[in-house]
């Protein structure tokens, strides 16, 4: 059995030998060592990742001047050593094409003068060089070989960002060679410190991408995992980041152990634009949909090694890498396609590593505290989907292990009490190596499930290797809805299975599945392509059976969504005005002001939980529909709906 550390003693140790993994180089080299014969030709000259920490142009007095490029440059999105795609690319005169483009940040009330020289062979339509005090943008071509000079007055503060395409019609950036023309322009207030950082997501695609084998690339501020640059925090430090979905595809942004708030959630035009009602909300996973842009801060309480990441498992998959193109050699996917069982292979695309290194003075170790003790195994059965196995986490719960081809879809829910120590040993009867996310929950580094990554310092730990267990260890310091899935996958294991509700209650209080009913929304099965409007599970069913209610009494309807790349709309409709109230999002409680009636609709995505309190008033029939979001942001296909029956007392 391979054990996590002993005693906080040990992890104390282990903290204070951390060592800070640098990020990558900047400067990509012209002569890469992978086979990159499968990919267009790109031009000579190189595009520089841009860390967005530099200010372009210079000032005098209270105007800042800047002379912008776009031309054709090679990107680099896989490092120094990587290939390169062909893009166009912002740069300053006289410096290096950026990707993204060069970061515009000024104060409000300052002057921007920007001159953009274009010298493409096509023209040019260009937006996003303005202040923000109205609701729409102005357009703005440039002739090939020409040059346009815009001069405004940041007025409004905020984050946004400016961008160009070679098609007048595109109100966004798309993901073919325009998709890296971006870049963020932040406006601070006047009498406020610019101390955060600024991410800038966009994604490319091959003009002759094969339909049934699409495939994309998606990267942070130039460049995909494990790239992307490590982030080095100090424990008790507050941190604040600007992230700008320069994308044509919307993404659910996570962050690994612990919670953020959003400051402000904006799109090209507004700084804060969406869901003001829910501003200081605790959150650990956030949707943007393209163009949005999102203020967020958070603290790091615990050291270790965590990451922050895109909840759509194309946007994390290790399927962007270059070497797993469809054009791609045999031999060179063959390789691309070896399970090294860790981080640094097992991901790739929308993934930054966030390390977190201890505060100056460090608390004592504490004495280590008896811990209930579960036993979880992962479990697999041939033909559950057809031809495919399907995979399971059961629980065991008596005194003889569950049978090793035992399957429930969802896993068994975990239900663990606030403040409790708990040890979980999770045992591994699958065919390859495991990794297993605790999501939402607040613990520390080691326990968090992604393998090869989690941990402090010289203690990582591993992927459980089959036939072998891991022992977490964790208690949860607050009540809520959080969940419990694979992680680092390699072969749909998600979609598959291997998922589960893990519940948090109040000391002293009882799990009654007959008022606290918990809906997990997830795939249908291995195999279900993004956005085909498939029916989803609800509980492990795309006809689930019927609910039995009762008139006047109150429930608490606990919604996990763990598809791997979905989004969903739940609705409920039912006899008379139908109301439910918010009571928690991520397992967080929401504030008073917050948990507020209102229509039963809500909108999630990949890991996300939500909870609401329904009391049905009338007698009768209730549907609860799960409809998928397919691209644009419409309802694709037919809902799973399931019947809710309330009797009269």
């Amino acid at each position: 059995m391979r054990s996590s550390p002993r005693s906080t003693r040990l992890l104390s140790a282990a903290i204070s030998a951390a060592v800070v993994v640098q990020p990558s180089a900047l400067h990509p080299q012209q002569s890469p060592t992978a086979d990159c014969r499968h990919l267009p030709t790109a031009a000579a000259g190189a595009a520089v990742p841009n860390d967005n920490r530099e200010r372009a142009g210079s000032w005098v007095d209270d105007t800042l001047l800047l002379r912008l490029t776009v031309r054709q440059a090679a990107w680099y999105p896989e490092g120094p050593n990587g290939c390169a795609v062909p893009a166009h690319a912002f740069s300053e005169e006289g410096h290096d094409a950026t990707i993204p483009g060069p970061l515009i940040r000024v104060r409000a009330g300052a002057a921007v003068h920007a001159t953009l020289r274009n010298t493409l062979h096509d023209t040019l339509w260009v937006r996003g060089l303005q202040d923000r005090n109205g609701d729409s943008l102005v357009v703005t071509p440039i002739a090939p070989g020409a040059a346009h000079a815009f001069q405004f007055r940041a007025i409004t503060p905020g984050t946004f960002y400016y961008w160009a395409t070679r098609r007048s019609d595109v109100r966004q950036l798309t993901a073919d060679e325009d998709g890296q023309l971006v870049g963020g322009l932040i406006v601070d207030p006047s009498d406020a410190s610019a101390e955060d950082r600024v991410f800038v997501l966009t994604r490319w695609k091959p003009a002759t991408a094969e339909r049934e084998r699409p495939f994309e690339l998606n990267a942070i501020n130039g460049l995909s995992w494990p790239h992307t640059e490590r982030l080095d925090l100090v424990a008790g430090a507050p941190v604040r980041w600007r992230v700008i979905n320069a994308s044509n595809d919307g993404h659910l942004m996570h962050l690994h152990g612990f919670y953020f708030r959003v400051l402000a959630l904006g799109d090209a035009t507004r700084n804060d634009a969406f869901r003001r009602a829910r501003r200081g909300a605790l959150l650990v996973t956030e949707a943007m949909a393209p163009g949005w842009t999102m203020q967020l801060e958070w603290t790091p309480e615990r050291p270790g090694n965590w990451i922050f990441h895109c909840h759509i498992v194309a946007h994390m998959s290790p399927a962007q890498r270059l070497d797993r193109m469809p054009s791609a050699s045999a031999i060179a996917a063959a390789a691309a396609r070896t399970h090294t069982h860790n981080a640094e292979h097992d991901m790739a695309g929308l993934v930054l590593g966030v390390v977190v290194r201890p505060a100056t003075s460090t608390a004592s170790a504490a004495a280590e505290t008896p811990r209930r003790r579960l036993r979880v195994f992962a479990n697999t059965r041939e033909g559950v989907f057809g031809t495919r196995p399907g995979f399971a986490f059961i629980l065991q719960e008596g005194e003889a292990p569950p049978p090793t081809d035992s399957i429930r879809i969802p896993g068994t829910p975990i239900v663990l009490t606030r403040d409790e120590p708990v040890e979980i040993v999770v045992m591994n009867r699958l065919a390859q190596p495991l990794a297993v996310h605790w999501h939402g929950l607040e613990l520390e580094s080691y326990f968090d499930g992604v393998a090869g990554w989690s941990g402090v310092g010289g203690s990582i730990a591993p992927a459980i290797a089959p036939g072998d267990s891991f022992i977490v260890r964790l208690t949860p310091p607050r009540a809520g809805t959080f969940i419990y899935h694979v992680h680092n996958e390699h072969h749909e294991e998600l979609a598959s299975g291997l998922y589960g509700a893990l519940l948090v209650l109040e000391p002293g209080q009882r799990y009654d599945s007959s008022r606290d009913l918990v809906f997990v929304v997830a795939d249908a099965g291995p195999g279900v392509v993004r956005s085909a409007g498939r029916p989803p599970f609800l509980n492990g069913n795309a006809s689930p059976a019927p609910v039995d209610l009762v008139a006047g009494e109150t429930y608490r309807l606990r919604f996990i969504h763990i598809t791997a790349n979905d989004a969903q709309r739940v609705t409920l409709r039912g006899p008379g005005a139908v109301e439910w109230r918010a009571l928690a999002r991520d397992g967080a409680d929401y504030a008073p002001h917050l948990a507020t009636l209102h229509p039963p609709r809500n909108e999630a995505g990949p890991g996300t939980t939500f909870d609401f309190e329904f009391t049905p008033t009338l007698a009768g029939e209730y549907l609860l529909g799960v409809d998928t979001f397919a691209a644009g942001g419409q309802v694709a296909g037919n809902p799973t709906v399931v019947t809710i029956r309330v009797r009269e007392r």
